[in-house]
């Protein structure tokens, strides 16, 4: 089991520096999430609302990781600025490692 605190006006971070270096059977066990500052216990709810929020939040314009595309403003690509942020190639690995969890969990 792997605990993850997270402030919730720093999720990606936090979640990214508690888990990138996590190997991969270290990803296929559960996770419990806490958020600073906030009593409740995760049963679940708490794990849902990570990926809820992490999922927004990886495709936040201030990460420059992802772009709409201006063919549909429905899908998108990887950002040609995603050079901007200095770990961009470990972010990719991230929510890579972030997408596959929340498949591995359904």
């Amino acid at each position: 089991e792997t605990t993850v605190s997270i402030r919730r006006n720093r999720m990606f971070e936090d979640s990214y520096q508690s888990l990138h270096r996590k190997s991969a059977d270290q990803w296929k066990g559960r996770f419990t999430i806490k958020f600073s500052g906030e009593e409740g216990q995760d049963a679940g709810g708490l794990l849902r609302e990570w990926y809820q929020l992490m999922s927004e939040e990886i495709f936040n314009p201030l990460y420059a990781l992802f772009k709409l595309s201006p063919a549909d403003n429905v899908t998108y690509s990887i950002s040609p600025q995603s050079y901007i942020n200095e770990g961009h190639l470990s972010y990719f690995k991230y929510v890579g490692r972030f997408i596959a969890k929340a498949i591995y969990d359904q």
